[in-house]
C-alpha cells in the first residue's frame, strides 16, 4: 500500500484546482465570446423575409448573394434591411448578410455604418455624388441599413465610418440604447425591457402600431415601410402584440416625450389607448393616427386625415414635425343590468368617440355581421363603403328602431329628459361622427341654447337621429339633427333589448342601465398643417 506526503496530497489538489479553474475560465470566455459576438448579434438580427410588397414595381430583381435575375414567386425581401434574394439563396443570405441589429446588449462610444450590398440602379454615392449611368452596374453600390446612405464600393473606405443614422434620427432607437427581453428566441417575438436616451438633441423615440386587416391589408405595407426606416423593434402588429406587452417598458423609463403612431381605424386606435391607459404609466407617450379604416373620426378630429394611400412612409415623418401635444376626454361606460335580482355592473367599456342607441347602432351591426358572412369577398373602403350604404336602406325598408323614445329613458345630469319622435340616439365626443359628419356644428345655427363642443372639456353632446333618410341627409349636409343638451353624466335605461355601437363596436344589448362618466384623459397628436 502507498501512502502519499501531506505536502505531496496539497500540491496536487491545489493543481487540480487551478486546473478546473483555468478549464472553467476558458469556457466561460469561448461561451462569452460566441454568444456576444457575431453570432449573437445575428441572433438578434436575422432577416424577416416576405414575398416582395406591391409597392415595389420593379420586376425582375437581382440576388444580392448569387446575382442573378429573379421575378415573380422566387422573390424574397427582407422586410428591415430591403435586400432581394432569391429561394434557393435564403439560406446563404442569412448565414452571410447579417440584418439589422435589434439591441447589442453593450454600449458603443461610435456606431459605424452597416453596409449590404445594394443592386439598386436610380441612386446617387454620398461621397462623390455620381450619377452616371456606367457607374450604375451591378454590385458597384452599398447601403447603410441605418441612415439609408449609398456608397460606391470604391468610396466606401473614403466615407465617414460613424453612422449619424440619417435624417429620421430623432424617432429612430439604436442598437446601443436598447435592452431587449427573450435574447434567444424569434425576432418576431423580441420586445423591449429598458431604453436608455442616446445623448441626442429633439430626441423622441417613435412606436409603430399597425393593424395588417384594417383598410385594404395597407398595414402590412405600413410595417414594412417602418421596419426598414426604423429599428425594426419599433414596430408592432397589434395583432401579435398588443401594447401592453410592447411598451411595457415604459413604466421604468427617464424618458419624457415618446411618440405612438397607429396604423388602422377607430378601433385599433381606442384599443391602444386603453392599453397605454392600462399601463397607468406616469406619462403616457403621445398617440397620432395613420387612417387606414372606413370611419376615421378621431383621425379626422386630430388632423390627420380620412385616408392614407401615400406609398413613402417618409412624408409621415414630416408630419410628426408639425403636431401639437392635446388631451382627449377619457370616458368610462358602464352597463349595469339585473343580476339575481340585484343591479350589477356587467360590463365596462371605454368611449372615446361617440356611443349610439337604435338605427346607427342597427346598421352598423348589419355592416359587421355581413363582413364577417362568407359573402364578404372584397376587402377595400369603397366595397364596405356600398355595403354601409345597402345597410341603411335595408333599415329605411324595416324601421326597427320606430317608436325609439318607448324604449329608453334618458337621464342627463340626473334629470330626465323627454324625447321627440326619434329612431336613434347618438352621444358624441369628438366633432365627427358617421364618417366626418360634425353634428353638434350641425344644429349650432339655430341659436345659443347650448354651449360649444370641445374634446377636453369634461362634457358629452347628446343628439337626435330621426330616420335612416335623415342620417343620409346629414352625411351630405342638407339636414341637421335633433340637439337634446349637454352634460357631464349621463344615463340611459334600456327597457328592452336594443343594438348599441360604441366607437364604431356594435352589439344588441338586452335591457340594462348604461352610465357615462368621464375617467380621465389620454394624450393625443394634433396634426396642424398636412404638408
Amino acid at each position: 500500500m502507498m501512502y502519499l506526503d501531506m505536502d505531496d496530497l496539497v500540491t496536487s489538489s491545489i493543481i487540480a484546482f487551478l486546473t478546473a479553474s483555468i478549464v472553467f475560465i476558458l469556457s466561460i470566455k469561448v461561451f462569452r465570446s460566441f454568444f456576444n459576438g457575431n453570432v449573437a448579434d445575428k441572433s438578434l438580427s436575422s432577416h424577416i423575409w416576405v414575398e416582395k410588397p406591391t409597392y415595389i414595381v420593379s420586376d425582375p430583381n437581382a440576388c444580392v448573394v448569387c446575382e442573378t435575375l429573379t421575378h415573380g414567386s422566387k422573390v424574397r425581401y427582407c422586410d428591415s434591411c430591403r435586400i432581394f434574394v432569391d429561394l434557393g439563396c435564403i439560406k446563404k443570405a442569412d448565414k452571410q448578410i447579417c440584418c439589422k441589429m435589434l439591441s447589442t446588449n453593450r454600449p458603443l462610444k461610435e456606431f459605424t455604418h452597416h453596409w449590404n450590398k445594394s443592386l439598386s440602379v436610380d441612386v446617387m454615392c454620398s461621397v462623390c455624388s455620381s450619377d452616371d449611368e456606367t457607374d450604375n452596374i451591378l454590385g458597384q453600390f452599398f447601403q447603410c441599413i441605418w441612415c439609408q446612405k449609398f456608397v460606391h464600393e470604391k468610396c466606401v473606405i473614403q466615407f465617414e465610418q460613424k453612422c449619424d443614422f440619417g435624417v429620421h434620427r430623432n424617432y429612430i432607437i439604436p442598437p446601443f440604447c436598447i435592452k431587449t427581453s427573450n435574447r434567444f428566441k424569434n425576432v418576431s417575438k423580441q420586445t423591449i425591457e429598458k431604453v436608455v436616451h442616446p445623448g441626442w438633441e429633439n430626441w423622441t423615440p417613435l412606436i409603430i402600431f399597425a393593424n395588417k386587416k384594417s383598410g385594404n391589408n395597407d398595414g402590412a405595407l405600413i410595417i414594412s415601410h417602418f421596419r426598414r426606416l426604423l429599428n425594426p423593434i419599433q414596430v408592432y402588429d397589434v395583432i401579435d402584440c398588443p401594447p401592453e406587452k410592447a411598451l411595457v417598458w415604459l413604466k421604468n423609463t427617464q424618458l419624457e416625450c415618446i411618440y405612438v403612431l397607429v396604423a388602422g381605424g377607430d378601433g385599433t386606435v381606442a384599443g391602444i389607448l386603453n392599453g397605454i391607459h392600462n399601463l397607468k404609466l406616469k406619462v403616457d407617450p403621445a398617440v397620432g393616427i395613420i387612417p387606414l379604416g372606413t370611419g376615421n373620426d378621431l383621425s379626422r378630429v386630430l388632423g390627420w386625415g380620412t385616408s392614407y394611400s401615400d406609398l413613402d412612409c417618409s412624408v409621415i415623418f414630416d408630419f410628426l414635425n408639425n403636431v401639437s401635444i392635446i388631451k382627449l376626454d377619457r370616458w368610462k361606460v358602464n352597463i349595469m343590468s339585473n343580476v339575481l335580482k340585484k343591479i350589477k355592473i356587467t360590463n365596462t367599456i371605454t368611449m372615446y368617440n361617440y356611443l349610439g342607441i337604435g338605427l346607427d347602432a342597427q346598421i352598423t351591426l348589419d355592416f359587421h355581421r355581413t363582413r364577417k358572412s362568407p359573402l364578404y369577398l372584397f376587402n377595400s373602403t369603397l366595397f364596405n363603403k356600398m355595403i354601409y350604404v345597402g345597410c341603411g336602406t335595408q333599415q329605411f325598408l324595416e324601421h326597427q328602431c320606430q317608436g325609439l323614445p318607448d324604449m329608453i329613458e334618458l337621464y342627463m345630469d340626473g334629470r330626465k329628459i323627454t324625447l321627440p319622435d326619434i329612431e336613434s340616439i347618438v352621444i358624441v365626443n369628438i366633432e365627427s361622427w358617421g364618417a366626418g359628419v360634425n353634428l353638434w356644428q350641425l344644429g349650432a345655427d339655430d341659436g345659443n341654447e347650448f354651449g360649444s363642443q370641445f374634446i377636453d372639456d369634461g362634457k358629452l353632446e347628446v343628439l337626435g337621429v330621426r330616420s335612416s333618410i335623415h342620417i343620409a341627409q346629414l352625411k351630405i349636409g342638407i339636414a341637421k339633427p335633433i340637439r337634446i343638451g349637454q352634460a357631464s353624466m349621463i344615463r340611459v335605461k334600456l327597457l328592452q333589448k336594443l343594438p348599441v355601437q360604441i366607437d364604431g363596436e356594435p352589439w344588441l344589448q338586452p335591457k340594462c342601465e348604461i352610465v357615462l362618466q368621464r375617467t380621465n384623459q389620454a394624450t393625443v397628436l394634433k396634426l396642424s398643417n398636412i404638408i
